[in-house]
């Protein structure tokens, strides 16, 4: 396993200048934030509420 593991990094060897995942996820956090930040705010219409019907339940005798 450690053979493997030599073989795996001379061929495709680590790149020490690629940034850290935390990051990474912290440059995607700011864009959804800019981007939710940008978007338009739509108007919400109030319509009226009204009660709905109640049901006639069937009377149950003894």
């Amino acid at each position: 396993m450690d053979t493997l593991h030599t073989v795996l990094r001379a061929i495709q060897p680590e790149k020490k200048s690629s940034p850290d995942h935390l990051t990474v996820f912290r440059e995607f956090l700011a864009h959804l934030d800019k981007i939710q930040h940008k978007a338009p705010v739509k108007p919400v219409a109030k319509s009226p509420r009204t009660k709905p019907a109640r049901r006639k339940s069937p009377k149950r005798g003894k």
